[in-house]
């Protein structure tokens, strides 16, 4: 077994080698953050478009004695029509 420690990096070239990255980044990067706002801009649109289609298919269902064909066709519409609204959302230019 190698009970070798890993040589230890020296600080101040550790902060270079992260400003050298750092400048290399291309500009209008986008941080953590920003992608995480983006990840929520579209998935909320699906499931809500999803849970909303399988609300009203339920019901429908319920009072047309129609088994879950009313649950899944609206479920799949949701889901399109969620799937839509955040392509449009992404794709929209923010000015």
């Amino acid at each position: 077994m190698h009970n070798e420690k890993p040589p230890r990096c020296d600080p101040r070239s550790a902060v270079r080698r992260d400003r050298v990255r750092l400048d290399r980044r291309e500009p209008g990067h986008r941080s953590f953050w920003r992608s995480l706002n983006v990840l929520g801009m579209v998935g909320w649109p699906i499931v809500l478009g999803a849970v909303g289609g399988v609300w009203i298919g339920r019901y429908l269902d319920k009072h047309f004695d129609s088994g879950i064909r009313m649950t899944l066709m609206l479920m799949t519409i949701g889901v399109m029509f969620g799937s839509f609204v955040a392509w449009k959302t992404v794709t929209q230019k923010h000015e």
